[in-house]
């Protein structure tokens, strides 16, 4: 005979352990990427399109500089997240953690890659 009530059995499983906190970061990151897209929209979308000089010479201004770092690593942060939500929901047990494991390492790399294209414009236009 278990002296446990219902709820004490039910503590930790389903979304009563991280459903809400997940819903949180979700909310907020959310909240994240939608100031950077506008800055992103107004500050760097209008250097496309331009000649190289001109798209070097407006990545290098501190603030675009920092929009633009800050774009790449929420937009990875945000994306990474959420995948994995869909492979703990959408993909049968067994596959969703090599899966999860694939996604992160793209994640990293695309963050990574993203950061080092600006760290090189940014050390290539104080060279040239």
């Amino acid at each position: 005979m278990s002296y446990q009530t219902d709820r004490k059995r039910a503590a930790g499983k389903g979304s009563l352990a991280h459903g809400a906190e997940h819903q949180l970061e979700v909310t907020y990151s959310s909240y994240a990427m939608a100031t950077l897209v506008i800055l992103f929209l107004v500050r760097i979308a209008p250097l496309m399109g331009s000649d190289y000089d001109a798209l070097v010479e407006g990545l290098t201004k501190p603030f675009n500089f920092v929009i633009a770092g800050l774009f790449v690593v929420s937009t990875t942060y945000h994306w990474r997240f959420n995948i994995r939500k869909v492979f703990e929901d959408y993909v049968p047990k067994g596959y969703d953690f090599g899966g999860m494991i694939i996604t992160n390492m793209l994640g990293w790399f695309f963050c990574g890659l993203g950061l080092f294209a600006l760290v090189k414009i940014l050390i290539a236009s104080m060279i040239g």
